[in-house]
C-alpha cells in the first residue's frame, strides 16, 4: 500500500523521493545512538549503560524584542549566554522548533565540548509551514521534505543553503549530532485541514514503510505523519549511519480523545489522531513517543470536561489539567508522553479563566513562577516522559485572540510589549524594564527628572495638587502626580479623576463622570476638548474607564457592530471595560448529554481590563498605582487598555464603522487632566486640578492641558534580560527530580 500511495503522491508532484537523491557515505549499520525510548520514558547510555532520562527542558525561543523569529536575528553572544543560562537553570534538553543559522549549532558544539560534564541535549524540530487551505497531504509534503533534508545535514554539519526568505541559511560546519536527543517534526495542525486530508486520501489507511509500520485502519494523516517520520529516519540512517528516536509535534485538539463538550467552531476535536501508534521495524529500535503541547486553559475542554474537574492532585486541590494528562496518558499506553510545551504568563491581560486557577494571564511573575512549579509537578504525577517549558524569552511580536483585532498597525507588534497580551508575557527572561526608558512605579520619585514631561506645575495649597508629570515607554503611559499634603497619600481616602485625551478636537466626553465646580454646577469642557478615558480613584475603586460610546469591548465581544469610534459626547458616561475569554459563544448552541443529562453550556465569563491594582512594581509585576511619602503617587497604564493601538507609531483605535476590518489614526498626543474632589451626594465637587489654568469658571480648556507628544521608534534599543522569579522556580523544580 505505501509504495502504491508514494507513487500517487509522486505522481501529483507532491512528494519527493525519500533519501534517495543523495548518496550514502557508505555506511551499512546505525552507529550506537545515545538515547532510546523504553515503556513510558527515555532512556540514556553514558557509556555504562542504559539509565532512565527525565527530560526537563525549555523551548528556545528566539525573537528578541523588535523581531520576528524568521528575523533570525539572534546573536552568537546570545546564544553563549542563553546556553550558559538554561545549563544553569538545571535544564537538560533544549528543544527547538526550526532550523537556526549556524551560529547556534557552532555555540551548542562549543558549549558541549567545553562543558563535558553538563552537556545539554537536543531535541530538534523541522517545521512544517503553517496553512489556511488545502490539505497537508497534498500541499505540504514536497517542500517539508526537502525541509527535512536540509536540517538533517544541517545538524551534521555538512550543508550549505542558500538564502531564504524567513528560513535559515549559510555554511553549516558544526556537528552537534552527537548531542541530539530525538527529531521531533511537525507543528500543532489545523484540525479542518487534517479532516480535509482524510476526506481527500481517505483510501490510504495502511501504510508500510522501511522502519514504521501503520496498520489498516488508520487515519490517512496518520500514515502520511508515518512517512514523514520514516523519511527523516531513513535519510539520517542513509547519509550518516544513526538511527535516534523521534516524534510528531502535536496538540490536544488532535489528540486520541473524543471530548463532547468541544465545539467544532475553531477546528479543535474535529479529528481524533494517535501519531505515536507505529510498530517499528528492524532495525530501527530508537523508539517512537507522542509529544503534545499542553496548557491548563486552552483547548477549553480542558477545563469544562466532566471527570477533569473532579481529579485531585497530590496536594488534594482540584486539578482539571492533571485530570486531562492521565486521560491523555492512558490513552498512549507503554509509549513515552511529552508535554513538549506548558506554562502560563506574567500578563495583565486574560484570555482564558480556569475556575481551578492556572487561567490564560493574570498573574504576576511571582504567582507566575509558582504555577509553572505546580505545572511541572502536574506533568510528573500524570506519568509523563518529561516537560519542556514554554518559553526562554518573551516575544513581543507574538499574538492573543484578545489583543489581536485591535494592535494595529499588526507589524509594529514587535516594537512594544503588550502588558494585556498573555502570549508576549511567557518567557523564563523579560526584557523590561528597559534601563533609562522605564519608570518604576514604587511611590518614590528618584527616577523623575525635570525633563520628564510637565503637564502641571503650579503652587501648592492645602489639599491640592503641585505637579503632574508623564513618562512613556513600550509599556507604559505613566503619570506622576504630587499632592501638596507632604503624608503618603491614602488610597482609602483620596477621591481623584485623571481624564486621558487621546483624540484631538471635539472628541471624546465632554464631562468627567459626575465632576462638578466648587457650587456643584456640571462642569463640562469647553469647545475643542473631551476624553477617551477617565482613571477614577475612589476608596476601593481604582479603576481605568472608557467613554461608553468609544467602548469597543462590545464589538470585540460580538454583541454590537459598532465601538471604537472617537465621537463627540456629553453624557458622562465612563463605563469599566469587559473582555469576553474563554470562547463561550461557541458553546452556547450546542447541544451536548453525559450519562443521559443534559451538559449545560458554561455562562459567558469576562475580564475586566481596567481594573487597577494597587502595589509597588518592584514586588509586584501587576501594579498599576503606588502612593509613597511627600504626597507622591505613580500610576502606569497599559497603552492598549487605553486604546493606543501602538505607541511607537502614536497610533490610536479609530474605527472606520463602513470597513470591515478596524482602523487606527495616528494621534498628536495625549492630554491629561487630574482632579481631586469630594463626594456630594451623586456627583464629586472639585477640590483642586492639575493645571488649575485649564478650568475657566465651569468648563474645562484644552488650550490649559499641555499636549504629551512622545518620540516614535522604529527599532527597540537598550534591551537589557532580565531573569523572572520563574526562572528560580524551574530551577529548583528541576533540582528535586534528578
Amino acid at each position: 500500500m505505501w509504495r502504491f500511495w508514494l507513487t500517487i503522491l509522486l505522481a501529483l508532484a507532491t512528494c519527493a523521493a525519500a533519501c534517495t537523491d543523495v548518496p550514502a557515505p557508505g555506511a551499512s549499520a546505525p552507529a550506537t545512538a545515545q538515547f532510546r525510548t523504553n515503556g513510558d520514558f527515555f532512556e540514556i547510555d553514558r557509556g555504562q549503560g542504559w539509565q532512565k532520562f527525565l527530560i526537563k527542558g525549555v523551548d528556545l525561543a528566539i525573537a528578541k524584542p523588535g523581531y520576528y523569529p524568521g528575523d533570525l536575528a539572534a546573536t552568537r553572544a546570545d546564544y553563549d549566554r542563553w546556553l550558559a543560562g538554561i545549563a544553569e537553570l538545571g535544564a537538560n534538553v533544549i528543544r527547538v522548533y526550526t532550523l537556526h543559522y549556524p551560529v547556534f549549532y557552532q555555540a551548542f558544539r562549543d558549549w558541549n565540548v567545553n562543558h563535558p560534564d553538563q552537556p545539554l541535549y537536543l531535541m530538534h524540530g523541522i517545521w512544517l509551514d503553517e496553512r489556511t487551505d488545502g490539505d497537508y497531504m497534498s500541499d505540504s509534503t514536497a517542500l517539508f521534505e526537502e525541509e527535512i533534508r536540509l536540517d538533517v545535514d544541517a545538524i551534521h554539519g555538512d550543508v550549505d543553503i542558500d538564502e531564504r526568505f524567513g528560513k535559515a541559511s549559510g555554511h553549516y560546519d558544526a556537528d552537534v549530532s552527537p548531542w541530539l536527543l530525538s527529531w521531533l517534526p511537525g507543528d500543532e495542525m489545523d484540525g479542518n485541514l487534517v479532516a480535509a486530508s482524510n476526506q481527500k486520501w481517505a483510501g490510504y489507511n495502511e501504510y508500510n514503510g522501511r522502519f514504521l509500520h501503520m496498520k489498516k485502519g488508520g487515519l490517512p494523516i496518520e500514515g502520511w505523519v508515518a512517512h514523514e517520520l520514516d523519511t527523516v529516519l531513513s535519510y539520517e540512517f542513509d547519509r550518516y549511519g544513526v538511527l535516534r528516536p523521534i516524534g510528531w509535534s502535536s496538540w490536544p485538539a488532535l489528540d486520541p480523545i473524543h471530548h463532547p463538550t468541544e465545539s467544532p467552531n475553531f477546528g479543535q476535536d474535529v479529528v481524533d489522531c494517535n501519531f505515536a501508534q507505529f510498530d517499528l521495524l528492524a532495525p530501527y529500535d530508537k523508539g517512537i513517543f507522542a509529544s503534545y503541547h499542553i496548557y491548563p486553559f486552552n483547548p477549553e475542554f480542558i477545563i469544562y470536561d466532566p471527570g477533569y474537574d473532579k481529579t485531585l492532585d497530590a496536594a488534594g486541590a482540584v486539578n482539571s489539567y492533571l485530570g486531562y494528562m492521565k486521560d491523555l496518558k492512558a490513552h498512549h499506553p507503554g509509549v513515552p508522553v511529552l508535554v513538549a510545551e506548558y506554562g502560563i504568563p506574567s500578563s495583565q491581560g486574560v484570555a482564558h479563566i480556569n475556575p481551578y486557577a492556572y487561567n490564560h494571564g493574570g498573574y504576576s511573575e511571582a504567582d507566575q513562577a509558582n504555577v509553572v512549579y505546580d505545572l511541572y509537578h502536574s506533568c510528573l504525577e500524570a506519568g509523563m516522559a518529561g516537560t519542556v517549558a514554554f518559553e526562554w524569552i518573551d516575544e513581543w511580536f507574538k499574538r492573543t485572540w484578545v489583543t489581536t483585532p485591535t494592535m494595529l498597525p499588526a507589524d509594529s507588534g514587535r516594537l512594544w510589549l503588550d502588558a494585556m497580551s498573555p502570549e508576549e508575557n511567557f518567557g523564563i527572561l523579560s526584557y523590561y524594564p528597559l534601563p533609562g526608558w522605564s519608570k518604576t512605579v514604587d511611590g518614590k520619585p528618584d527616577e523623575w527628572t525635570p525633563d520628564d514631561f510637565a503637564a502641571a506645575q503650579q503652587a501648592p495649597q492645602p489639599g491640592g495638587l503641585t505637579r503632574v508629570q508623564l513618562a512613556a515607554d513600550p509599556a507604559f503611559l505613566y503619570l506622576y502626580v504630587q499632592l501638596a499634603d507632604d503624608a503618603t497619600p491614602d488610597l482609602s481616602k483620596i477621591t481623584m479623576m485623571i481624564g486621558i485625551s487621546t483624540a484631538e478636537g471635539e472628541l471624546g466626553n465632554h464631562l468627567l463622570g459626575a465632576l462638578t465646580a466648587p457650587d456643584d454646577t456640571t462642569l463640562a469642557t469647553a469647545t475643542g476638548l473631551g476624553f477617551e478615558s477617565l482613571v477614577l480613584l475612589d476608596g476601593a475603586i481604582d479603576e481605568l474607564r472608557v467613554d461608553a460610546t468609544y467602548d469597543p469591548m462590545p464589538k470585540i465581544n460580538g454583541a454590537s457592530k459598532v465601538g471604537g469610534t472617537p465621537v463627540a459626547t456629553t453624557d458622562g458616561q465612563f463605563v469599566l471595560e469587559n473582555q469576553l475569554v474563554n470562547n463561550n459563544a461557541q458553546y452556547q448552541s450546542m447541544d451536548v448529554e453525559f450519562d443521559g443529562k443534559q451538559w449545560p453550556p458554561p455562562p459567558k465569563q469576562y475580564h475586566a481590563w481596567g481594573t487597577l491594582k494597587v502595589g509597588d512594581s518592584t514586588q509586584d509585576t501587576l501594579a498599576n498605582i503606588a502612593a509613597g511619602p511627600h504626597g507622591v503617587l505613580e500610576i502606569r497604564l497599559p497603552w492598549h487598555a487605553i486604546w493606543v493601538t501602538d505607541p511607537s507609531t502614536r497610533s490610536i483605535l479609530w474605527d472606520d464603522p463602513a470597513t470591515p476590518d478596524w482602523d487606527v489614526k495616528v494621534t498628536e498626543g495625549i492630554r491629561v487632566f487630574v482632579a481631586t474632589a469630594q463626594k456630594s451626594g451623586d456627583h464629586y465637587r472639585l477640590l483642586d486640578a492639575a493645571p488649575r489654568a485649564a478650568v475657566q469658571g465651569k468648563t474645562i480648556a484644552a488650550d490649559g492641558l499641555p499636549l504629551f507628544t512622545w518620540a516614535t521608534w522604529t527599532t527597540v534599543p537598550n534591551v537589557v534580560e532580565r531573569r523572572k522569579p520563574l526562572f528560580y522556580a524551574l530551577k529548583t523544580a528541576f533540582a528535586e527530580n534528578p
